[in-house]
């Protein structure tokens, strides 16, 4: 019996060039956990480790079913509370603002059968994963975007931004939602960050 993949299933969306493009993002659904402060802290590897347990779990429910899946790649979505600090650009998204004050959802996409009830369902069957009680269905539609492949350490990103903001800027975009990073390579703390593949993701509008 095939097995889902849902990296495979939805190939283009796990796929960005290095150069900035301009790519259509249909609705997509994840399970997902929030958080708020600066990534890398304890509390955020934490919440990365449960997720992937959690989904994990999700998928033993039902191997071996028509309804077999994958699913391992981590995704995260930052944004400001724009009320509170104001409008943060592409450009400079992680340098404008304290980044106690950012916002998190870490995320892995899921097939669209998956509910939130089977999700509540999992979190009590499996007390024993971290933060089991917190996950949520998510579904997000991110429309057009302005997207890169960072390659690289995430320290990078600072350099990488200014270029997919200069992108938006000169097709005549503005950020309009969330900014959204989409872990290919799995990482952890304390390896290399040499190798790692980031897709890096926003939301846009034409400026009027």
């Amino acid at each position: 019996m095939n097995k889902l993949n849902i990296q495979q299933e939805y190939k283009t969306y796990y796929t960005a060039r290095e150069q900035p493009e301009i790519v259509e993002i249909d609705k997509a659904a994840y399970i997902s956990i929030l958080g708020k402060g600066s990534p890398g802290t304890a509390v955020f590897y934490e919440k990365k480790k449960a997720i992937a347990a959690f989904v994990a779990a999700l998928e033993n429910k039902h191997a071996g079913a028509s309804s077999a899946f994958t699913s391992n790649i981590v995704e995260i979505f930052y944004w400001f509370n724009e009320e509170e600090v104001g409008y943060v650009d592409i450009g400079n998204f992680y340098t404008t603002v304290d980044l106690e004050l950012l916002y998190y959802r870490i995320a892995i996409r899921i097939p669209d059968f998956i509910t939130n009830k089977e999700i509540k369902e999992v979190a009590k069957e499996r007390p024993d994963i971290s933060f089991a009680n917190d996950f949520q269905h998510f579904t997000y539609t991110a429309g057009t975007c302005v997207q890169l492949l960072h390659v690289g350490p995430f320290a990078g990103e600072l350099e990488t931004l200014p270029v997919l903001q200069q992108f938006a800027t000169d097709n005549g975009f503005r950020k309009s939602g969330m900014h959204h990073e989409i872990h290919l390579t799995n990482f952890e703390v304390g390896q290399s960050q040499t190798h790692l593949q980031t897709i890096l993701r926003d939301s846009v509008t034409k400026q009027n």
